[in-house]
């Protein structure tokens, strides 16, 4: 007999089907190759079933349901009925500040949180303590199991009172990198160019909280020893933002940046394993799938102390992480890189590996269930 599980993104944040970091629907693939059946509920104006998909004599369902929005987020009494949760053996429901989390709990016996943030992101800042105090104590003995995505966001709901946190992390779907493709014209004009030339590369959104001006003044300190390094800069921003940052390097390091504003997700096979650093040097960064992306495919990676880097890189020779945002030291540490094949060579091979064993969302599904097992 299938089991059936159901997993619900509670906050009002919408979801765009055509990217491919769905966090939900990669561990539904998952669920569904493990036997189970899955739906993946989000809330919106309507109540349809958007996306069916049959994967290995399972059912993956995308559906939405009817919310009343309440401040950053939703309560949708169409889920919160008994005999709809009743029919599923799990429910997964995300982010520990999400009403929704302390409803189902109350509902359903069978519900597991699963959260992320490590500050606050949902509240607006004098409710969360209220928040805390209402309903901390009550989702923290209902639910059976409260993962978390990151060191970080485990000590920051200790901090408010949870108790037997499990750090999961966050999957990643390699299908899309592992089943040959090919390559089209943009992504051979970079490749060819990266080929020939050694290059720093960044994938992200270009803003404040990716820290791109920082991003423009290490790669500026570096070119003025390696006037050869070339940075290649993938992402959109607003352009005047960007242009303004832009203007503030100098002339040599303008010179020498190549942007790109999109690729397709899995052209990037083509290009992470080229790259002689990738630099990530988020102020807040819940996870980072791109770090995930760059390790598994073999891009050496420097980046700040965020949710991903907690537990990807943290004691473990996967890649390097600066704690300050201190140019020199970004920079030596690019420079390490350039200069060490060797290095890079067993960080690379290191980071992989790790990936493969402990990151994949078949392994986070099956660790999921054998927990619930116990």
């Amino acid at each position: 007999m299938k089991g059936k599980v159901l997993y619900i993104k509670n906050s009002s944040s919408k979801v765009n089907l055509n990217t491919y970091n769905v966090q939900a629907v990669g561990l539904g693939r998952a669920f569904c190759e493990l036997g189970y059946d899955y739906d993946f509920v989000f809330f919106s104006n309507e109540e349809k079933v958007i996306q069916e998909t049959d994967i290995a004599g399972c059912k993956l369902r995308i559906i939405t349901k009817k919310g009343i929005r309440l401040l950053r987020s939703y309560i949708c009494p169409s889920v919160l009925d008994k005999d709809y949760l009743e029919g599923y053996d799990l429910v997964i429901s995300t982010e520990y500040g999400q009403i929704m989390t302390y409803l189902l709990s109350k509902k359903a016996s069978n519900v597991v949180l699963y959260s992320g943030p490590y500050y606050n992101l949902f509240k607006i800042p004098f409710v969360s303590p209220f928040y805390d105090l209402l309903f901390t104590k009550s989702i923290n003995s209902r639910c059976i199991r409260k993962y978390v995505k990151s060191e970080l966001a485990k000590e920051y709901l200790e901090k408010k009172g949870y108790t037997e946190l499990k750090k999961l992390g966050v999957g990643l779907d390699i299908t899309r990198f592992d089943t040959p493709i090919e390559m089209q014209p943009s992504t051979k004009e970079l490749v060819d160019v990266m080929s020939k030339s050694r290059c720093l590369l960044y994938v992200g959104s270009l803003s404040k909280r990716k820290n791109f001006p920082f991003l423009l003044q290490v790669y500026e300190r570096v070119v003025e020893k390696n006037s050869d390094v070339k940075f290649v800069i993938i992402g959109k921003g607003d352009e005047k933002y960007v242009q303004r940052h832009l203007k503030k390097v100098s002339k040599q390091a303008q010179s020498g940046i190549i942007r790109m504003e999109s690729i397709d997700n899995v052209q990037l096979q083509f290009i992470y394993p080229l790259a002689k650093a990738f630099l990530l040097p988020s102020k807040l960064e819940i996870f980072g799938m791109v770090l995930l992306e760059a390790m598994y495919l073999g891009a050496p990676v420097i980046t700040s102390w965020n949710g991903g880097s907690s537990v990807l890189i943290n004691e473990k020779n996967t890649g390097k992480i600066v704690n300050k945002f201190d140019v020199d030291q970004w920079a030596i540490t690019v420079q390490k890189y350039l200069d060490d094949e060797g290095y890079v060579k067993e960080v690379t091979d290191n980071a992989r590996t790790l990936i493969k064993k402990e990151y994949l969302w078949n392994v986070l599904a099956k660790k999921i269930l054998a927990e619930m097992n116990d």
